[in-house]
């Protein structure tokens, strides 16, 4: 007679810990994309200045070195997803560390032989890394974690990609640009050290039949005190009931159960990247320049990633209590409202400057206005917080949970590819509408967008709080490894009754 093992209530964090720090560990690769995305605030200022005399980047120029890490990152996206179903998660993480490294420290090295084209070849093979490592990080997290902690799992994504912006942010303001890349260009190797130590996730080992070392790495991650059989029979028989691995890109893009969730993910992707968030983060030190505000443009952007940083981990800490769509809703609001509070802030400014020209007895008013300096830096904080709980980490987090575990790294690779393409024409387009539109009618156009969100998540997004993978790939109309299970003699009677009443929460 098999005896259930007794977990001693001291012993119940060891269900967590394990997921928590694989969770970490796969997480620094998007730190490691943060560092890509801050680098550019705290080094353009120094590149492009006229008293700069090595290395001096014309305004086309730092565009280009600006917006090359998001074009790049959809090509990025699209390669990851071989070696990450050839070689597993886990290894492929490891692996990303290495070029990370390389890529930074050509950029430094760009500076002491004077040759522009060595900071773009190392922009590109960073640029190359961040559209490879969120895919990457968010599926490995999304298969490790159990589902009451997946949401709060799954925001440390965002959680280390806002923690990279601000160490980039930090760094820049006490040091030279090219020691900045030597500093940050050392931090991924943390992430090729850690993933030597983690498991790789149980999906991909089922996937690959390795049932073995699948269910060693589901009890390690799960904790020794867990009984495990029954989850392990979901994961086997979801990928069972689903046949070959030899998935085609075709085959997601005529299948409707597939087209759906996809179209959901990159639906929240366009609106995450069109809320403006990457050109705040990308030019937050001019922002602050052209908005007027009296605060050091440096301290405004450090204060920027603090707040983001901030709210993001308070983020994970709500998305499994108000769910995804509570969030997201509140999140679009709020960002809308900011925006328009930022773009009247900057209208009224630019009126009072042309009236200033014709009628000196504006003086006073404009007086005003640089009193109001602080103004723009409440609006952006505003933006921040509502994105940071939001929008910034929520998008990931239902990437990793609507796609199904066999099609998941193709998904995953075209909602990212979709993601960092929406990246790279707002960063690469909001330096020319600024200057055709006025900055005014742009922050109009996100202020827009974030609305438009809203009632898109409210319509179409389906709830994944507390549900099994399993569970929320059934509510797309796939089928079920519970009903295979159920007529499988192998599985034993108390496992079946578990895997039926799963099953019920989405009917």
């Amino acid at each position: 007679m098999k005896t259930r093992k007794t977990v001693p209530p001291f012993k119940n964090w060891q269900k967590v810990a394990p997921q928590i720090v694989c969770a970490t560990s796969a997480s620094w690769a998007m730190l490691c994309t943060g560092l890509v995305r801050g680098w550019s605030s705290s080094a353009i200022p120094q590149l492009t200045a006229e008293k700069n005399d090595t290395l001096h980047l014309e305004q086309e120029e730092a565009a280009w070195i600006t917006s090359l890490p998001p074009l790049c990152g959809i090509f990025g996206s699209l390669m990851i997803a071989f070696p990450m179903e050839l070689f597993g998660r886990r290894m492929t993480l490891a692996t990303i560390s290495v070029p990370y490294v390389l890529g930074f420290y050509l950029m430094g090295l760009s500076y002491y032989v004077n040759w522009t084209p060595l900071l773009f070849i190392g922009r590109v093979i960073t640029g190359l890394l961040t559209g490879a490592s969120a895919p990457t990080s968010q599926i490995y997290v999304s298969e490790c974690a159990s589902p009451r902690i997946r949401g709060a799992l799954g925001s440390f994504t965002a959680t280390f990609l806002s923690l990279g912006i601000l160490i980039a942010y930090i760094i820049g303001a006490v040091v030279e640009w090219q020691i900045l890349c030597f500093i940050i260009g050392s931090m991924p190797i943390v992430l090729g050290l850690a993933m030597m130590f983690m498991p790789e996730t149980p999906s991909w080992l089922v996937a690959h039949n390795q049932e073995t070392r699948a269910k060693v790495a589901l009890q390690q991650l799960r904790g020794k005190y867990t009984d495990i059989e029954p989850e392990f029979e979901r994961i086997k028989f979801n990928d069972n009931s689903h046949g070959s691995n030899n998935i085609r890109y075709i085959k997601i893009l005529t299948s409707c159960h597939l087209m759906k969730p996809l179209l959901i993910s990159m639906a929240l992707m366009f609106f995450q990247q069109f809320s403006g968030i990457n050109a705040i983060v990308f030019y937050s030190a001019s922002i602050f320049q052209e908005a007027g505000s009296t605060i050091d443009r440096f301290v405004s952007s450090i204060m920027i990633g603090v707040v983001q940083l901030i709210f993001t981990v308070i983020s994970a800490l709500l998305v499994d209590r108000f769910g995804r769509r509570v969030l997201l809703m509140t999140s679009g609001t709020l960002m809308a409202v900011s925006l328009s509070g930022l773009g009247a802030f900057v209208y009224v400014k630019k009126a009072w400057e042309e009236l200033s020209v014709v009628d000196e007895s504006t003086v006073e008013e404009q007086n005003l206005l640089a009193e109001l300096g602080w103004l723009p830096l409440l609006c952006l904080m505003s933006f921040i917080i509502s994105y940071s709980f939001g929008f910034g980490a929520v998008p990931q987090l239902v990437m990793g949970e609507l796609f199904p575990s066999e099609y998941r790294h193709r998904m995953g690779t075209i909602s990212v590819s979709f993601s960092v393409l929406c990246t790279f024409v707002v960063v690469r387009t909001f330096p020319l509408m600024a200057t055709t539109m006025g900055l005014a009618s742009v922050y109009g156009l996100y202020a827009t967008c974030c609305l438009t969100a809203v009632v898109f998540v409210g319509l179409f997004l389906p709830e994944t709080k507390g549900k099994t993978l399993e569970e929320i790939s059934s509510f797309f109309g796939q089928s079920q490894p519970n009903d295979v299970a159920a007529e499988d003699p192998c599985i034993p009677l108390e496992h079946k009754t578990e895997l039926q009443d799963s099953s019920l929460a989405l009917g």
